[in-house]
């Protein structure tokens, strides 16, 4: 975890502490998209209320995602953006900067590339299922397209991509319609929760080429 990760971690805890000990503070209006795009499929699903971080920590565990991992990882990404004092006022993450976060951030997107994946997903896919190692070569199939290598922001997607989906943690295959549900910014059939200890078993379940 990188240095900002972490001094956010020990921040956040704090400021999450005051916050259920003294009541929310008091936030900013959440900016107006303008048009912009959210560029996270798992936000644009249904996108979270961001008058506060525990609004929206409660959108994304609507979306799929536990809670507490929820509260932490809004609160690295506001450090980012924002800095230490928007971190103290509870501030949510600005949902329509979400590709300008150094450590998170990154270029080799799957919807960048849904019609192609979907063509390659389709033709190894076997009763419907494709396997958690066909998303990890798709996600690297993305990153030579658009000249990079995959980091470890691109290999969490992939597995919480895979999870989200309603990824079976035994066969690690999950539904190719599912997925691509997902990556359209749509909510899977499967009612599958993010996890840390799920998003490790994936990961761990995975082969990268470097």
């Amino acid at each position: 975890m990188e240095l900002f990760s972490r001094r956010a971690f020990l921040v956040g805890l704090a400021s999450i502490g005051g916050g259920l000990a003294f009541g929310y503070a008091t936030t900013p209006e959440p900016s107006e998209g303008e048009g912009r795009a959210i560029h996270c499929p798992f936000l644009a699903m249904n996108p979270p209320d961001t008058r506060n971080v525990w609004t929206f920590a409660r959108g994304c565990e609507d979306n799929g995602q536990s809670y507490s991992m929820a509260l932490v990882v809004a609160t690295m990404v506001t450090y980012s953006q924002k800095g230490l004092w928007a971190v103290l006022r509870h501030e949510a993450p600005d949902i329509f900067r979400l590709d300008q976060v150094p450590g998170i951030s990154h270029d080799d997107l799957y919807q960048n590339f849904i019609p192609e994946l979907r063509e390659m997903a389709e033709t190894r896919a076997r009763d419907g299922l494709i396997a958690l190692q066909d998303l990890v070569e798709m996600k690297e199939w993305v990153a030579d397209q658009v000249g990079v290598t995959p980091g470890e922001a691109s290999k969490t997607e992939t597995a919480l991509l895979f999870v989200r989906s309603g990824g079976d943690l035994e066969s690690w295959t999950v539904g190719l319609d599912d997925v691509f549900r997902l990556l359209n910014g749509q909510r899977p059939e499967a009612e599958a929760v993010v996890t840390p200890a799920k998003l490790n078993q994936a990961m761990d379940q995975t082969s990268w080429r470097a």
